[in-house]
């Protein structure tokens, strides 16, 4: 039970609880600088299990974790949907269902005390709406700026290479053992820097160590070009708590020598074995320090959304380095792969949407549970990793021009400044329910997805 708590509760509730807090946080903010009174910011939703004033904002944490929201003045409570981080009801305070025109036509200052949400200027509105995603993305890229501060940049720190019979490479001269020494004559000491260094479409010298001989290879690498790769020894880095290896007696550093009769060289090649083989035990033997041991272990399934195929794993990591960055690389590298998740993600979208990907990879909060648990068993870096990847996740989803979601929020708020008049509270009530049946769809097919998944 304890174990439950610490590697699957908790892990769960940290995620939500930070991205979800993070996103209230940034439309609070907004609002409190562009003085619009915020009445109640509420992590989760029902009666508040935890619940204090300070000044004229009552704050609580409730019941149900699966989201948030922060209510201004001048908005009206309405229903809330578990599946929105930040949910406001967006019908207005006018009791006549005609078009109301905007009171409000000049500009005000930032220090200016608005009565309500809708009586700040729109571009306010706009800003503190768009401030909830914005703030989900910031802080993605500030927890992996700290995570590589703390941690380090994962690095492969084998250069000795395999190269594929008749591909490319090997035409090339390269020759599997070969280990790489240089890039240009700029020397290299991981897989990373060798990547760094080499220019795609140019003609590039990759200076190797062949036994006792050293040797310049001109070659010329193309993005599409594949057949040479690091050699992994099959020697064990991070173990999955409580996995298979883990209850075997494994530990980090322990080579496998052997699976069954099958002598191991490499570590793509155990790998292999093990994928193939999910549910049929496995006689594994590995060298701990000076002492050899024996133990049948059984790759557990795990679907793999890649392969989209439901494979062995035995819970192990493949053995890797660690690079630590000065300040400012570190910065700027945390900049440029945040950027890259997000043009990831918005790719996968585009893919969700063109049907590239079947809509059955989409995950709900069940999903999310179990990712959660499995990135605990991985350890803390682990954890963060996918809690920069929901961030980032709820930031963009919460962009989507649908009613209820902050990117209807704004696109609404457009609208209105375009037509230079205010949608009637009738109008608003019918746009509210389109957003909440299509929240309580979009609720339905993923909770669907990941029971069945």
């Amino acid at each position: 039970m304890i174990d439950f708590f610490l590697y699957s509760i908790l892990p769960f509730l940290f995620i939500l609880g930070f991205c979800v807090t993070i996103h209230e946080f940034g439309h609070f903010l907004l609002a409190k600088i562009f003085g619009i009174a915020v009445e109640k910011f509420s992590i989760g939703y029902g009666p508040p299990l935890i619940r204090k004033r300070i000044g004229e904002t009552d704050f609580r944490i409730a019941y149900f974790p699966l989201g948030g929201y922060v209510k201004m003045a001048g908005e009206e409570e309405g229903k809330i949907l578990p599946s929105e981080s930040s949910t406001r009801a967006v019908t207005e305070e006018p009791d006549t269902s005609a078009d109301i025109p905007e009171e409000k036509t000049q500009e005000t200052t930032i220090t200016e005390r608005h009565d309500g949400f809708y009586d700040a200027p729109i571009y306010k509105r706009i800003i503190v709406v768009l401030s909830g995603p914005l703030f989900n993305i910031l802080s993605a890229f500030v927890v992996l700026f700290l995570t590589f501060m703390v941690y380090g940049l994962v690095i492969t720190p084998f250069l000795h290479v395999e190269v594929d019979e008749g591909s490319y490479y090997a035409r090339s001269g390269f020759l599997t053992g070969d280990s790489i020494i240089a890039v240009n004559d700029i020397p290299v000491n991981n897989w990373e820097e060798f990547l760094d260094n080499i220019r795609p479409h140019e003609k590039t010298t990759v200076t190797v160590q062949r036994e006792d001989e050293i040797l310049d290879i001109n070659v010329l690498f193309e993005a599409e070009s594949t057949g040479l790769t690091p050699i992994v020894p099959p020697l064990l880095g991070s173990l999955k708590q409580n996995g298979p290896a883990d209850r075997a007696g494994m530990k980090k550093g322990d080579i496998i020598l052997k699976i069954n009769d099958h002598q191991m060289h490499t570590w793509h090649q155990m790998v292999e074995l093990v994928r193939e083989n999910r549910n049929v035990p496995l006689t594994f033997t590995w060298q701990h320090k000076d002492d050899y041991l024996v133990a049948e272990i059984t790759p557990a399934s795990f679907y793999d959304p890649i392969a989209q195929d439901t494979i062995g794993q035995i819970g192990v990591f493949m053995p890797f380095g660690r690079k630590y960055l000065p300040l400012f690389h570190g910065f700027g590298l945390a900049f440029t792969r945040t950027i890259e998740m997000i043009e990831r993600m918005l790719g996968i979208f585009y893919q969700l949407i063109t049907r590239q990907i079947p809509a059955k990879q989409i995950g709900g909060p069940i999903a999310i549970f179990r990712l959660s648990t499995e990135s605990a068993q991985w350890g803390f870096e682990h954890l963060l990793g996918l809690l920069m990847i929901i961030s980032i996740n709820l930031g963009i989803i919460n962009l989507f021009p649908i009613p209820a979601l902050d990117g209807g929020h704004i696109l609404i708020a457009i609208v209105e400044a375009i037509r230079r008049r205010r949608f009637s509270k009738k109008t608003m009530l019918v746009i509210q329910q389109i957003g909440y049946v299509i929240i309580l769809l979009l609720i339905i097919f993923v909770t669907f997805n990941d029971i069945t998944r």
